[in-house]
């Protein structure tokens, strides 16, 4: 992932994190671990939007947004990801297929994201596995987490919020002389 990371060496104290995933892959639950005050904005989980925040140990706050799943909703999404520092795509193992519109989504807006296999849900796949079948680009993270525990969720974050070192390239490395 390609990341500013003036956006995080203590230049911002708060990013924006958008979590999505296909119906049913725990988004109210990693906001429910993330949060230190869960708040609903409409309708029940999952039916709407919700957003809450999380103080990553770096200083860093979180501020999240889940997306919509009901197709009627999907008219929001352009809203809920302007000014996004990234997203955390939620994965059930078991239901792959339900993850393809919304990596379609991020990858055509060109958003940084990482996908977060959420285990509890089942299955026996591994994370290349996942990431082959999902067809994800091999700069795109992929991760395991559970979404009802806060470490793993916190965990989560950190990874989407640390900026990656640019790689060395060792081309334009000066020859001694």
């Amino acid at each position: 992932m390609d990341l500013d990371p003036s956006v995080i060496d203590g230049h911002a104290s708060t990013v924006t994190v958008l979590v999505t995933g296909g119906p049913g892959t725990g988004k109210t639950c990693f906001l429910r671990a993330a949060s230190h005050g869960h708040l609903v904005l409409a309708g029940h989980p999952g039916s709407v939007w919700e957003a809450g925040s999380a103080t990553l140990p770096t200083g860093v706050t979180v501020a999240l947004r889940t997306t919509p799943e009901q197709r009627r909703w999907w008219w929001m999404w352009d809203r809920l990801t302007t000014g996004v520092f990234g997203a955390v795509v939620l994965v059930d193992s078991t239901r792959l297929a339900a993850s393809f519109p919304v990596l379609d989504y991020l990858d055509a807006r060109r958003l940084p994201y990482l996908v977060a296999i959420n285990r509890p849900l089942g299955g026996a796949r591994n994370r290349r596995e996942i990431r082959e079948a999902l067809r994800v680009a091999a700069r795109v993270p992929v991760l395991t987490c559970d979404a009802t525990e806060p470490a793993s969720v916190l965990a989560v974050l950190h990874h989407l919020t640390t900026p990656v070192p640019a790689t060395h390239d060792p081309s334009s490395t000066p020859l001694p002389s």
